[in-house]
């Protein structure tokens, strides 16, 4: 099974959609249209990892903006970095084969594989489409050098 684990802050919403907008903008739609293409064109499921996930009111609307199906909710380990709820969500759902991590933050294992977004401009689909290649690419969970690759072949670094 594929998961994306997802962020809301800075990949579905950012800060020149709340600029377009001239208000504080929760989910933007454009960008969550990229979301469900990915959603779309891998057949993964979808697991929140975004502090969104701590109120139903604010899950609520990731159901009726991004996905009305969310598998599961990464738990919330307090002081600890986002990496950590991952892999504690991951050690209870062996049947998880590939994933990927859509956020705006770095705090996460090396190994794990993050596509990183940013609060400016949100998800793009340059970070779409790479995401959708890895997932959908053969494989199981990626080690670090195979991420180290799609990074590089994303952002030539």
């Amino acid at each position: 099974m594929k998961v994306l684990f997802l962020d809301i802050d800075g990949v579905v919403n950012s800060r020149r959609s709340s600029m377009r907008a001239g208000r504080i903008v929760g989910i933007d739609p454009d960008l969550a249209d990229r979301v469900r293409r990915i959603i779309a064109e891998t057949g993964c499921e979808v697991v929140l990892s975004s502090t969104w996930r701590l109120w139903e009111e604010n899950v609520a609307e990731v159901r009726a903006e991004v996905t009305p199906e969310l598998y599961g909710l990464t738990p919330s380990i307090p002081w600890s970095p986002r990496g950590d709820e991952v892999a504690q969500w991951l050690a209870d759902h062996p049947e998880v084969t590939r994933y990927a991590i859509v956020d705006d933050n770095d705090d996460f294992a090396p190994d794990q594989p993050l596509f990183r977004t940013s609060w400016e401009v949100g998800i793009t689909d340059e970070v779409a489409d790479a995401v959708i290649a890895y997932l959908n690419s053969a494989g199981g969970i990626a080690p670090e050098r195979r991420r180290h690759r799609w990074l590089q072949r994303l952002f030539g670094r």
